[in-house]
């Protein structure tokens, strides 16, 4: 009998099927309730800073500001509701980072997404070698290797003197030094410098090398951790930001290969930083829903 793949449950089908007492806190966490939208800039910093991991754009898991700022459609007679988060979200995003301070990246799902300092050297210590390991161990291309070595001579540099630079002309070469930027991204080797700039245009926006834009204290806190600890951190701070997810789902989120996320789930499970709650759809859930679950 052929099996159907079921896809992830997105998080509005999932915190309906939740435990009503679940469903309520979680709703509250991503601030989809009427009673905690977003509704200023200081709202948006204070939810970045609780969940530690939020999406700027709507998110079928992660919190997000965009489906923070629109709500959650719980009172279809509410006037209040919003539905332009996506461009007050784009006009937030300008400031929020240098605010709070947080960092903005595409290492999560490579979708622009806000991450808070407690988490940066998390972020560091997976590629702590920097680009000359992440290309001696084959997880970037030479064509990325080219790119961050100039960005490492020359300083923080544009996409498009980057591309003007490293590679030659022509439709190709331009995909394909794109597609390099974009590995550079995934693994969080390369950073924005400036937080004022289109983050979806690559060509005009300045990138520099992260571990030249991080504290000091991040650095030394990164030479810490081992690869594998770092890893299972961002895991589980991932989980607790999302409160609920479909197991399906976290396979998703993170660049390195879906075996290693397999062990990292089950080593989180096995030392209870997260749990498992069997049904139709697996769901992984933080340790501070677990704590409220109904018992039978």
């Amino acid at each position: 009998m052929k099996t159907t793949y079921m896809p992830p449950l997105n998080k509005l089908k999932l915190f309906s099927l939740l435990p009503q007492k679940v469903r309520t806190q979680i709703v509250n966490n991503h601030r989809l309730s009427s009673s905690c939208r977003l509704k200023n800039r200081k709202l948006a910093q204070d939810f970045i800073l609780e969940r530690g991991l939020v999406s700027v754009f709507s998110d079928p898991e992660l919190p997000s500001i965009q489906d923070a700022i629109d709500g959650f459609p719980d009172n279809p007679q509410d006037q209040t509701r919003i539905r332009s988060g996506k461009g007050i979200a784009s006009i937030w995003l300008r400031d929020l980072p240098e605010s709070i301070p947080c960092l903005f990246g595409t290492f999560l799902k490579q979708k622009p997404t806000l991450i808070t300092q407690n988490l940066w050297a998390n972020l560091v210590a997976i590629e702590k070698g920097g680009f000359q390991d992440a290309r001696a161990e084959n997880r970037i291309s030479p064509t990325a290797f080219r790119l961050s070595d100039y960005i490492d001579k020359e300083g923080p540099t544009t996409g498009q003197i980057l591309f003007e630079n490293v590679g030659r002309s022509g439709r190709i070469e331009r995909q394909k030094l794109q597609r390099a930027l974009e590995e550079l991204k995934k693994l969080w080797l390369i950073l924005p410098h400036q937080t004022n700039c289109n983050f979806q245009n690559t060509t005009a926006c300045t990138w520099e090398l992260t571990i030249r834009l991080v504290p000091k204290k991040t650095l030394a806190k990164a030479a810490s951790l081992t690869r594998r600890s770092a890893m299972l951190n961002l895991l589980v701070s991932t989980i607790e930001s999302t409160g609920a997810v479909d197991e399906k789902a976290i396979y998703r989120w993170f660049p390195w290969p879906r075996s290693m996320t397999r062990n990292l789930i089950e080593e989180a499970l096995s030392s209870e930083q997260c749990y498992k709650v069997d049904g139709p759809n697996t769901v992984i859930i933080s340790t501070d829903l677990a704590d409220i679950w109904p018992k039978n």
